[in-house]
This record gives structure tokens, sequence and C-alpha cells, in this order.
């Protein structure tokens, strides 16, 4: 058993190092040039070195987050790497919905729109002042917001529109509870906020896809895999000692993580379809056994309903 895991590992690591050479040879020399790129959640970890490998294919990158002094940061390592680029910082916490509505007035235009704002804690449901469960606002509703309000601009886009959320394809499992307790108010625990929101984003940017007017835009549900990153600051300190902590030396590093998620984003063209649910190294995985009409056009209307309450000053 235990030669069998060393074996594993070792053909991991090699087919890891295999695949991160061919996406970087791959992508090494692009230029989107005068491109506009968004990342949420961007002042740290895998959002940052996205938005880094952005800066490096000379993208003009801006940070939303809600640090100041990390986005500012930030933002002079992009100029590091694309120093005649406009990269600057926007202070959102993506946590408050109605936060994100008017964002794209302060835009010209928008060539990729990417999520990666979350939070990593074991708290139970805990409300926003919108009535969202903190980690569902996070993780799926601001990311379907941000999408609907950026939209517009994304569709004028003559560089391959793209938008991409960072969390969990091919990772979790349905939320077999999605039609009769959508929004976890009585069927709330840490599984279950983890398959809901996960199985939503698959659902909702596949909905996305097929609208007409979305046709050049090309949206995609990501799981980055495990990761070295600051991850799980908001455990406890006893769960990042004993659990977090040691994981992390067997992760990926950000950087690498963001070469293969920034593969998505660094194409140029449509493809066809225009909706793909990606693995760790960027490579296609089969949705959920639920992931059916039925599903999609539930969460589509509940989730455009919710979003629609929220702007209209209502608590959901």
């Amino acid at each position: 058993m235990g030669g069998t895991t060393v074996l594993d590992a070792l053909f991991f690591i090699f087919n890891k190092t295999m695949r991160l050479q061919a996406v970087t040879a791959k992508n090494l020399h692009v230029n989107f040039e005068g491109c506009k790129a968004l990342v949420v959640g961007g002042t740290s970890g895998i959002g940052e070195a996205i938005a880094t490998r952005l800066a490096q294919a000379r993208f003009n990158v801006v940070v939303a987050g809600r640090n100041i002094d990390r986005g500012n940061s930030v933002v002079e390592k992009l100029h590091s790497k694309h120093p005649k680029g406009a990269h600057s910082f926007l202070p959102l916490d993506a946590q408050y919905v109605s936060d994100i509505h008017g964002l794209s007035n302060e835009f010209k235009h928008l060539d990729r729109l990417v999520c990666t704002q979350g939070i990593s804690t074991i708290q139970a449901r805990t409300e926003t002042r919108e009535g969202l469960d903190q980690k569902m606002a996070l993780h799926y509703y601001s990311r379907i917001a941000l999408a609907q309000e950026f939209l517009p601009l994304l569709r004028q886009s003559t560089s391959g529109p793209r938008v991409l959320s960072v969390f969990s394809a091919g990772v979790h499992s349905p939320y077999h509870k999605y039609k009769e307790d959508p929004d976890l108010k009585n069927h709330y625990s840490l599984s279950n906020a983890a398959n809901a929101t996960g199985f939503y984003n698959d659902l909702m940017l596949d909905a996305l896809s097929e609208e007409p007017e979305n046709q050049n835009v090309a949206f995609a549900h990501t799981a980055p895999g495990f990761v070295s990153t600051n991850w799980g600051t908001e455990m406890p300190w006893y769960v990042r000692t004993l659990f977090v902590r040691p994981l992390q030396f067997y992760g990926k590093t950000a950087h690498d993580c963001a070469e293969f998620m920034s593969d998505f984003l660094l194409q140029d063209k449509t493809p066809i379809p225009n909706f793909a649910l990606l693995d760790q190294f960027g490579e296609p995985v089969e949705p959920t056994t639920m992931h059916t009409p039925e599903a999609k056009a539930f969460i589509r209307n509940h989730t455009l309903e919710v979003l629609a309450k929220i702007h209209q000053g209502q608590r959901v």
C-alpha cells in the first residue's frame, strides 16, 4: 500500500510538471496589449497570482478586494511585470452584492472577468446585511452579480471575452435540496454550503452561456486544486496548525496554479461550446449527474430573483 501511495505521488508530480511545462510554453509569448481584465479577490493568493500572470501577458489589470494596502502592493507588482500597463486597485467587499451594482460605470471596456473571492471558515450560517449566507454570497451570488454587471461590456470585446469563476468544478457534489431550500436557510452545513455553491456555479455559468446575446463570451468554472497560499487564515489556530499548514507542504505554488488557471484566459477566440468545467490543470471535467436543464432553469430563475431583490434594497 505504501509503495503504491509513493508511486501515485511521484506520478502526480511528474504529470503536473509535464503539463505545466506544456501550458507555460504554449502561452509564453501571448500578448494582449490594450486588453483589460478585472480580477476580484486579486489582493492575495490565487487571485493575486492570476492577476500577475495576466499583467505578464500585457493585460491592463484591475484588482478588486477589501484591503487597500494589499491592493496597492499588488498593483506595484503588476507594474513590475508590465510597466506600461494601466493597472489599478478597486475597493470592493464582494460579500455585499448590492455594492457590485453600478461598478461597470467605472470601466470603458472589459475583456476578462475573473472571480476568486472566497472565505474559509468553520462558522455556522452567517447572514450578511442582505440576508445571504456569507459563504454563499462570496462563492456564488457575488460572482453571478459581477457577471451580470459586466456582461454588457464583455459582449463588446473583440478579443474572445471570458468569465472565469475559480472555485470547485469537478470536485463538488450536487446539492440535492436545491429546490426545497436553495439558500440553505434550513439545511445549512459546511458540506452543503460547499456543494451548493459549486453546483450553482456550474449551472448558472452554463445558463448564461446559452443566452443568445452571450454567444461571443466564454464562461468557465474551474477548480485550482490544493495550493500553498495563506488560505485558511480565518480558521481557528488549531485547525491551521494541525491540518491546513501541513497540507500546504504538498500543494502547488500559486504561480504554478495561475499558469494552469490562466490558460483559459489567454486564448483570443470564443470556443464552441462557450462553457466549460475545468480541473486543476485546466483540463475539461464532467458535470454532476444532476446538471440537468430543469436544475439549470430553476437556479437561473432563483438567482435572478435574489439579485433583483437585493438591488431593490430588500433582504432575501
